[in-house]
Formats: structure tokens, sequence, C-alpha cells
């Protein structure tokens, strides 16, 4: 066993015993103390909130769909623009990812339930899987997306697999390895659908096409002037058509979501389906739309600033890979006892030694010491001196939650672990 899968081994039974632990802390002090800071109006003030109040930028989300010839789903992405309103992100998903978001009773892939002509129940669907908030969408064929594109004379692809397209009776289209398109030629590989093979298959030419299309951008240098509203904000876009048209005028990113595979038993129908892992999903849309994420759980609303280096990870004996990976099993723990994350800062500006955890009301302090006792180790609790709009506690992590990570890990054993580690509580396998 190399040392990645040995670490990865001891963090998955770490993750099993943290979920023991949680269900504890839950029970003992969060549900009683932290969760009801969000809800409780017991022993509040009266008075003038008069603390300095921050508002996350404006940074509009965009469905696009795209559909074959014969209306069947053949790709779905996410666009959000940075909030300078030029640039920002492609987030692709699985056209096979359960609407449900693992909550309904049976399995419901998007691609099953589409409907070319209902544009508002795709956005219902992908707004409750991924818990964001969508602003403009559209529904298109391949010569709708192509209008919709920068033109484009012709892009080196590296396609992962040959691309069959079953469904429009053109056999294969392209064989897999590095090929030259044109902008017709891409829109067509995006559009294929094989009826005969599994969609992963398809979903990883996806992401290979819209990532040779990023690359396009910024197609203006320098880039036009964004509209600005009377507090000098960049106007929302009305359409689908102009943000794709604000997104090519600055650097764009891909980013495809982490998928875990459905088990059989809470799959009886056996449909093709994937489930997007939404400690993944929310830590994706907490860094680039932080303002448009959904708050479906009843406890707090946390802000999650994890600012380490790569040689304050080092120090820490490896534990994580990255902050990413970090704030993914941080997002977990945090949605297991019934948290909200809606926003993620990974900058690797440096960490302070000791976490700092600020909470928006003074009330009820002692049971936010005790929580974060129970979550983050030594921390420092204290009220914020201004108020992010929408956050009820912004938690920075220090170095000593690194170390409390280590330690844990350390202390985890076959010998101490549960017996049964990937079925606590419903909670998703980290290497899954």
């Amino acid at each position: 066993m190399t040392a990645i899968a040995e670490r990865r081994k001891r963090r998955t039974l770490f993750g099993a015993v943290t979920a023991v632990l949680l269900i504890v802390a839950a029970g003992a002090m969060f549900v009683v103390g932290v969760v009801t800071l969000s809800n409780s109006q017991e022993g509040e003030a009266v008075g003038v909130d008069d603390r300095p109040r921050v508002q996350f930028p404006p940074t509009p989300n965009a469905l696009l769909a795209l559909t074959d010839e014969n209306g069947q789903l053949a790709s779905v992405v996410v666009m959000t623009l940075l909030p300078e309103g030029q640039g920002g992100s492609i987030v692709t998903v699985p056209v096979n990812a359960d609407s449900t978001a693992g909550f309904g009773l049976q399995r419901r892939p998007l691609d099953e339930s589409f409907d070319a002509d209902d544009v508002e129940g795709l956005v219902a669907s992908v707004e409750e899987m991924l818990a964001i908030t969508v602003q403009s969408a559209a529904i298109v064929d391949a010569a709708g997306l192509e209008l919709l594109l920068p033109d484009v004379e012709a892009l080196r692809v590296v396609v992962p697999n040959d691309v069959v397209d079953t469904s429009g009776g053109g056999g294969v289209i392209a064989t897999a390895g590095p090929q030259t398109f044109t902008a017709e030629e891409m829109t067509a590989i995006l559009a294929a659908v094989d009826d005969d093979a599994e969609v992963d298959t398809s979903h990883a030419n996806d992401v290979a096409v819209w990532e040779s299309l990023a690359q396009t951008a910024p197609v203006t240098v320098p880039p036009e002037q964004v509209p600005l509203d009377e507090l000098g904000r960049p106007v929302a876009p009305a359409t689908v058509d102009e943000l794709m048209t604000r997104l090519w005028q600055g650097k764009i990113t891909v980013r495809d979501l982490l998928v875990v595979p459905v088990d059989e038993e809470s799959n009886p129908t056996e449909v093709d389906v994937v489930l997007i892992d939404r400690r993944d999903s929310n830590l994706v849309f907490a860094q680039v739309s932080p303002g448009l994420v959904s708050t479906p759980n009843t406890g707090l609303t946390v802000r999650i600033v994890a600012n380490f280096t790569d040689d304050q990870l080092a120090e820490a004996g490896g534990v994580y890979d990255s902050t990413s990976d970090l704030a993914v099993e941080l997002i977990g723990r945090l949605l297991f006892i019934g948290g909200n994350v809606t926003s993620v800062d990974t900058a690797p500006t440096g960490a302070p030694a000791v976490t700092i955890i600020e909470v928006v009301e003074e009330r009820r302090m002692q049971e936010n010491v005790d929580a974060a006792e129970a979550l983050f180790g030594e921390a420092e609790v204290r009220v914020a001196e201004s108020v992010i709009e929408g956050i009820d506690v912004e938690v920075v992590l220090g170095m000593s939650y690194l170390e409390r990570e280590a330690e844990r890990v350390g202390d985890v054993t076959p010998d101490t672990a549960p017996t049964e580690s990937t079925d606590v509580a419903g909670t998703v396998p980290e290497d899954g």
C-alpha cells in the first residue's frame, strides 16, 4: 500500500469516528447552543446594530443545457461571472446526476426527467440538486450553442474517449486522442448522445471540450466596458447570451464536480445515475458565487477561511493534500450537524497560529466556545466587529486546527475504528 493510499484509509476511518463524535457533540451542545443561534430570539437586545455591514459582490449564475437533434439532454453547465462582471467559471454537470441529490425515495437522473420545453423545470431541479440560485437559463441545440460561443476557427482538444452519436445516427464522430476541431465540430461533440454507453464516457469528452473553449478567453483585449448600476456595481446580465458574452471577456476556469456511485439499494430501477458529492459542489459554489448559495439546513450559516500555504499543510504531516481537500471534509462535518456553508476562501496567503471564530451575536457565547472546541480544537471565539450579510459565523482556520487533525488521524487505527465505517449516519465515503 502506498503512503497516499494509507493516508486515505486512515482518513476514511477517521471520518467514521468523527461522525460518531459529531453525533454526540450535536446532542450535547451544538443543537442546544450554536444551531439555536440562528433561530432563537431569546434575550435579544433591543437597539440598533451600528457595526459596518458587508455584502458579497454580485456573481450571476446562468444555466445552459444542450440537446441533441432529438431533444435529449446532452450537456449541462452552470456559468458564473466574476465580481468585476467579466470572466468567471464554467461548472460542468453530468446529465445523469441525481436531481434529488440522494434525498428522494428513488433516483431521478436529470436526463430522464428532462423536457426540452420546460426550462423552469430544469432550473428547479438544478437549483435543488446543487443548492444554488440560478438567475437565467437557456436550452439550445448544437446550432444554437455555436451562436452563443465566440468565433473559433479551430481548436486542439485531447478527446478522452471515442465520441459516438447513436441518437443522431452519426456513429463515431471523433476518435479518442489529440484532435483539431472547428467550432461546429466541437458543438457536435457536446451534443452527441450515445444510448449504448455509460454517460460518464461522454461527460469526460464534454469537460475536455469546455476546457479547450475556455482557453480562447479573453476574446477582447482590452475588455469592453461593463455597464454599472447607480452604486457602481456591474449590472447583472439579463440573458444567458449576454452573460456568455461577458464570460468570454475575461479569464475562464472550468470545474468538474465530483460524483459518487449510487448503491444498488437506493437505485432499485438500476438507472444510469451518479450522485454529486454535496461537499464538493458546496465548496465550488461557495467559492465562485457565495451570494447565491442556498441555506437549506436549519442551523447557522458559516463562512470558512482556510488560507494555509503548502508549507503549512506540510507541517501537519500531510494530513491534507490541499486546502480544498481540507475544506471539503470540514464542509461535510458542518452539513452533517445541520449547518450551512455559503462562503469559502482558500487563497494560500497564510493561516494564523490559532483558529479565530467570529460570531455575529454576542448572546450565548459560551455555547459557541463549547462547540468550537468540539469542531475546531483550540480557538479564539469573539464577536465580529463587522457583519457579513447572510453569515452567522466566520471561521478562520489556524495551525491549531491542522495540529488537532494530525493528532486525531494519528490516533485512529483499524482496531479503534467502527466496523461499518461507510454507513455512519449516511455519510459519503471520502474516496467515493
